[in-house]
């Protein structure tokens, strides 16, 4: 499959639903049922590649509600994993209007953790500074940019098979 993707390294795994088991481990307990992605309030998890759930941000943000974890009946999603995940958000400064000099806050307003500030620059506007060790992953500042210069990244998280 990692070839087939042009992946031989295994470092593209897509980005599964939160407290998702490592993705050797996930993808042998996962059985596709598709109960994550039923239960998802927000409509964040749809079905991937070989029908496996991934995240995709563009329709909302991750409440880590825990409503796909408890949905999940092999336990190829489980709490026990400790952090949900290892996602931050980016933001790319050639893309962004505010370092272009167009007044805009779309990305730090539904900031819940306060990662994104915008503090106050001398001679211009503010410029959203994002503080990835506050970051939790969730994904509210991605679909609400005017200018798609935000990006989710995620960083796996090493997980003891389970």
């Amino acid at each position: 499959m990692q070839f087939l993707r042009g992946d031989l390294s295994g470092r593209n795994a897509p980005m599964r639903p939160p407290w998702a088991l490592d993705e050797n481990m996930f993808t042998r307990r996962c059985d596709t049922c598709g109960e994550c992605i039923e239960q998802c309030p927000t409509g964040i998890i749809r079905k991937g590649r070989g029908n496996y759930p991934v995240i995709d941000f563009s329709s909302g943000e991750c409440l880590f509600c825990g409503d796909c974890v408890a949905a999940c009946k092999p336990a190829a999603l489980n709490k026990a994993t400790g952090k949900p995940w290892s996602v931050t958000a980016n933001i790319d400064t050639r893309t962004c209007i505010a370092y272009r000099g167009v007044e805009c806050r779309s990305c730090q307003d539904p900031c819940a953790v306060r990662a994104i500030s915008m503090p106050p620059r001398r001679g211009g506007i503010s410029v959203p500074v994002l503080d990835a060790g506050r970051c939790n992953g969730c994904g509210a500042c991605f679909n609400i940019c005017p200018v798609s210069a935000v990006s989710m990244n995620s960083n796996p998280i090493e997980q003891a098979s389970q």
